[in-house]
């Protein structure tokens, strides 16, 4: 690899800002609305997006890999992997629901070492890299102090087979017991940023993806968090999240990893 970490996250940032562009364009308009599964959307958009960043990485580290969210796997088994998702949170954007983002992790044979996640509409790139720490627009952030669930503010997500599996069902049902407030809004990505810089004190959840947290954990850990995926499944989405700021991660496993495995 010939570039620096701060070379890389300016050209994901770059990127990120060009996608949030085109996502920002076509916010509050009539889109083409496909399904991969029954609650599962892309639209136009997704597509232009995730074109531009495409062209962009292609053109500035072209020996590296790409995984997106739209067109999967992109290269050859190189060493460093770009993982990609041009709008986390497509059921908001097509509901004309304001929270979403465009989210782009660089990972060295796993290992993440750059993370962007952009809010086009509010205009706020949350950035790391690996020992470099978290930033929103170029402040350094940090998480909450929060000690407790029950003094915590958390998000939390459903799989889009929730109508089939009932997956995190019960996990819920256990937070809204125990946590000051819960919060269900459709894009994990930002959802852990906002863990990262304290507005929220922990994200949970199941049935994520690579694209859906390989730029966030990053900013996360970077901020003082923790992010840990439990399970033992081959493949990620069937894994159950927990991001946190550190503090509140050992209730959190007890109350919904140990809890579910009796």
């Amino acid at each position: 690899m010939d570039k620096t970490f701060n070379e890389l996250v300016e050209i994901a940032s770059k990127a990120a800002r060009a996608a949030g562009d085109i996502v920002r364009a076509g916010w509050g308009k009539a889109h083409e609305i496909h399904f991969k599964g029954a609650t599962n959307l892309v639209t136009e958009v997704d597509r232009a997006a995730e074109t531009s960043i495409l062209g962009q990485l292609r053109a500035a580290t072209p020996a590296f890999d790409i995984l997106s969210e739209e067109t999967g796997t992109h290269g050859t088994g190189a060493r460093f992997r770009w993982v990609i998702d041009p709008v986390d949170g497509t059921t908001n954007y097509a509901h004309h629901f304001p929270y979403f983002s465009v989210a782009i992790g660089l990972e060295k044979e796993g290992a993440s070492l750059v993370g962007v996640v952009y809010d086009p509409i509010a205009d706020q790139l949350f950035s790391a890299t690996r020992g470099g720490g978290a930033f929103l627009n170029g402040a350094r952030i940090q998480c909450s102090d929060a000690p407790t669930i029950g003094a915590s503010l958390i998000a939390t997500g459903l799989p889009y087979d929730v109508w089939e599996s009932e997956r995190g069902i019960a996990e819920i049902a256990r937070l809204f017991q125990r946590a000051r407030s819960i919060r269900i809004n459709g894009s994990a990505a930002l959802d852990i940023c906002y863990v990262a810089c304290g507005r929220l004190d922990a994200y949970c959840d199941t049935g994520l993806s690579a694209w859906d947290v390989s730029a966030a954990r990053l900013i996360l850990t970077e901020a003082g968090g923790r992010f840990q995926m439990y399970g033992d499944a081959a493949q990620v989405d069937m894994q159950y999240c927990i991001a946190s700021n550190g503090k509140i991660h050992a209730e959190l496993e007890k109350l919904l990893v140990e809890h579910s495995s009796r």
